[in-house]
């Protein structure tokens, strides 16, 4: 996209037909910041070149803007127009059911509660383990509740798994930050040393100095 036309895709405004009032603004260069950016500009450009693309001040929202319509530093753009593109997968998107909607509201250690809270309410069906291959497939004359049962137990067996990841992956982290903390407290003591070192060498500098002030002096009085 040229830096003559906003980078916004569906967008139509360039420096050829924009309204007064209208400008363009490059992308910001703090890490920060074009974090930000590219999470909110997801999707929205077809071509974004960090260097050269602009977004004209329309996607901006009024609070981003100071008393003499400066961009703020903090500034995101958050205002898009629906392409057709992202209208025609909204239109796509199948309508949740009721029991959908419901759920996707629950965390999901609240779903995994009442699954665990259910088995304790559902009975095993008499003989369950003979009804079950070697493969964890039902037999052919297992009842529906065997079936049922079966697939019960499979996710209630996924859920732990899963529980263990999420308990494992928080004791990483736990000694990620910790190694992390670790090394700011290393570098923190080499920058203590460093200065120390480079106190040590400055004396040692004066020192010589002041020696070599002396040598020249007994020199000179060897000489007469």
């Amino acid at each position: 996209m040229s830096q003559n036309h906003c980078a916004v895709q569906g967008c139509k405004m360039s420096i050829f037909n924009k309204p007064t009032g209208v400008l363009f603004y490059p992308c910001p260069t703090s890490i920060e910041m074009k974090n930000k950016w590219l999470h909110a500009l997801r999707n929205r450009c077809a071509l974004l070149d960090w260097s050269r693309s602009r977004i004209c001040s329309k996607h901006f929202e009024h609070k981003y803007f100071d008393s003499q319509k400066k961009l703020k530093d903090n500034a995101v753009p958050t205002l898009f127009p629906v392409t057709s593109k992202l209208q025609k997968n909204h239109e796509n998107t199948p309508t949740k059911n009721k029991i959908d909607r419901i759920m996707s509201k629950l965390t999901q250690s609240e779903l995994i509660a009442d699954i665990k809270n259910n088995l304790k309410r559902v009975k095993e069906p008499a003989n369950f383990d003979n009804l079950i291959t070697e493969d964890l497939r039902c037999r052919p004359d297992a009842s529906i509740e065997a079936q049922l049962w079966l697939l019960i137990k499979k996710q209630d067996h996924l859920n732990n798994r899963l529980l263990e990841h999420i308990v494992q992956n928080k004791k990483h982290i736990e000694v990620l930050q910790k190694n992390m903390d670790d090394s700011k407290s290393s570098k923190k003591d080499v920058d203590q040393s460093m200065e120390t070192y480079k106190y040590i060498v400055k004396c040692l500098q004066e020192k010589l100095a002041t020696l070599e002030e002396q040598i020249e002096i007994l020199t000179a009085v060897e000489s007469r």
